[in-house]
């Protein structure tokens, strides 16, 4: 994943995803919203924005595309 590791000081909360989501942090964004999306299977816009962001944390993955 991305950088938070266990034992890390930090809340996995909806608006703690969507700071990291903010700063460009999608692995550990998506990783936060997993966690949520299994402790609130009822949520369905959780897994609105884990589909979204696997898109965007795989394409940071590959770097920037050719020619731009």
């Amino acid at each position: 994943m991305g950088n938070i590791k266990a034992g890390d000081d930090i809340f996995f909360t909806a608006t703690m995803a969507e700071v990291l989501e903010k700063q460009g942090h999608f692995e550990d964004a998506l990783m936060i919203y997993k966690i949520l999306a299994d402790t609130t299977p009822w949520d369905q816009t959780l897994n609105y924005k884990i589909e979204r962001l696997k898109g965007l944390a795989e394409r940071k993955r590959k770097g920037p595309a050719k020619g731009a």
